[in-house]
Parts: structure tokens; C-alpha cells; sequence
């Protein structure tokens, strides 16, 4: 397949090509339910016509995804047909499509279904992939390559710290986000990294109180040769922290300000951030000079 492809009259401009789209749009539609077609439908051999198969709605599994996925199917039969019409029905219905596909990925599906359900989310231009979450096949956001690659190594490599971050990626990127919980791990994240290099006889130590030991000592460093006057790498590697610590606007319990509290936005940029920091931390980058 030549991914370069692009529409004959946009070669001048693919922005609106190359836009990323929620939910199932029309054009993904019919084959994001062959894919459901498969994972609810069982198959027997035909007893009218020998070689060929029967199929028939698997209602024990339709039954789980009701209760699971909370999306009432009201249909009892086993038609294969009317089955996956008042699927689709009932699922559009309640906007819960992809919610449905991620749990059947987590639960049901085999390695190749999941394989061919991101071939149509890819090149549909979906906003979601087939991913990794908690251990389990699900749907995650779609991100650079290069920015999932780094943040991929971060974890595998980051122990503890690691599987925090990998939490908190899930709580950003995954099909239901919680920004505020996701802002927490990571900072739950970067404290498990710097603690046993700042702070290994205070393993109750917060990322403030981390930030604090940082900054008194004022001789923590980073590997470069060269550094900026203005802005060497000791100074931004705290700000960088400093800066994590301060933007959890709700840290703290009993406010009541309905303007503080943590967004996408800002889950998302905290996430990365931390992916930085535990990387540094945790390949022994940071260092006191």
C-alpha cells in the first residue's frame, strides 16, 4: 500500500486529509462493522448446504458488552443478521462504538483481529490505534511514531517509575480519559525516579520536597558539554519539575474553585514531561557535578 497517497486535487494541500477524526465517521463505518461482525458471530457447519457455514449471533457475549460496556441490546434471538443490525442500533445509539471495540479487543479479540481492526482505523484517518493498556489490547490515541517510540523506552526502562507512567499514559490516551488521575501518576511517576537519586534516605519524599533539595544544593547537572549561561541544564531540569508541580491545580482537597481543576491539555503535556524527567532520571543522565 503507497502511504502517500492522497486524493486527486488536494496534492497542493492535505491538511484536512491528514486530520485525525473521533468516533466511527461514514467512511469507516462499514468496515468497523465487519470487524464487529466478526467478534460476535459464532459459525457452525451448514446442515442445507455441506462445505459451507452457518452463523448466529453469540448472545452470552452480548449479554457480557450490556453489562460491561453499558449499552442495553435489547434484542434475544440469534439471527446473525438482525442480531448485528440492533447491535449497530443500539451502540450508535448510545455513542459507544468505539467503548464496545475496545472492550471486545481487551477480551475477545486475537492478535490478528486486533491487527486488522488498526489497518481500518489507520486508514481512516481515526484519531485512535490498537494499542496497549494495563496489559491489555485496547485503543489508544494515536501519536507520532517517534513520540510513542520515546515514551515506549521511558517506560520499559523506567522500573516502578516505568509502570506509573504507563498508568498514566492509559489515564490520558486511552478511550476514557481521567486527566486529573493521570496528572497524578505522573507526578507519582517522577518522584519514584528521582527519589533514589536526589533523596534515597527520604522514600516518602514529595516532587516538592524533591524540587526543594534540587535547588538547594544547586550543583545537579546533565550531560551536555556546552551549556547556555542563561539557562544551563540544572536550572532547566528544575524548572522543568518545578513547573510539573505547580500546574496540578488540584493537588490539594477542600478547594472550591471550579476553575481549578486539571485538563486534557494539561494531562497530556504532564504525561510527557514525565516521560522526560523518569527517562532522565532513571538512565542515570542526572547527575550532581
Amino acid at each position: 500500500m503507497n502511504d502517500n497517497w492522497r486524493p486527486l486535487g488536494l496534492d497542493s494541500d492535505t491538511t484536512a486529509y491528514d486530520a485525525l477524526h473521533d468516533g466511527v465517521p461514514d467512511w469507516m463505518a462499514e468496515s468497523f462493522w465487519d470487524w464487529m461482525r466478526t467478534q460476535f458471530l459464532l459459525s457452525q457447519r451448514s446442515e442445507e448446504y455441506p462445505g459451507a457455514l452457518d452463523y448466529f449471533l453469540d448472545q452470552d457475549l452480548v449479554r457480557q458488552v450490556e453489562r460491561r460496556c453499558r449499552v442495553a441490546i435489547p434484542y434475544r434471538g440469534y439471527s446473525a443478521e438482525i442480531g448485528m443490525s440492533e447491535i449497530r442500533s443500539s451502540t450508535e445509539a448510545a455513542q459507544a462504538q468505539l467503548r464496545v471495540a475496545d472492550f471486545l479487543l481487551a477480551t475477545r479479540s486475537t492478535e490478528h483481529a486486533g491487527n486488522s481492526l488498526d489497518v481500518v482505523l489507520e486508514e481512516s484517518g481515526s484519531k485512535w490505534r490498537v494499542g496497549e493498556r494495563s496489559g491489555s489490547r485496547g485503543l489508544v490515541r494515536r501519536v507520532r511514531d517517534s513520540v510513542q517510540t520515546a515514551v515506549d523506552n521511558a517506560i520499559s526502562s523506567g522500573g516502578h517509575a516505568g509502570d506509573r507512567l504507563a498508568l498514566a499514559w492509559t489515564a490520558t490516551y486511552g478511550i476514557d480519559p481521567n486527566p486529573s488521575l493521570a496528572y497524578s501518576l505522573a507526578v507519582k511517576a517522577v518522584e519514584d525516579a528521582a527519589i533514589p537519586v536526589v533523596s534515597p534516605n527520604d522514600t516518602s519524599a514529595t516532587l516538592g520536597k524533591i524540587n526543594s533539595q534540587i535547588r538547594d544544593t544547586g550543583d545537579w547537572s546533565l550531560p551536555f558539554q556546552r551549556e547556555d549561561e542563561y539557562a544551563p541544564a540544572g536550572s532547566t531540569l528544575l524548572s522543568m519539575m518545578k513547573m510539573l508541580w505547580a500546574g496540578q491545580a488540584d493537588r490539594h482537597g477542600g478547594h472550591h474553585d471550579p476553575d481549578l481543576f486539571v485538563t486534557q491539555e494539561a494531562a497530556e503535556v504532564a504525561v510527557m514531561t514525565a516521560a522526560t524527567l523518569v527517562q532522565w532520571f532513571t538512565s542515570g543522565a542526572v547527575m550532581r557535578r
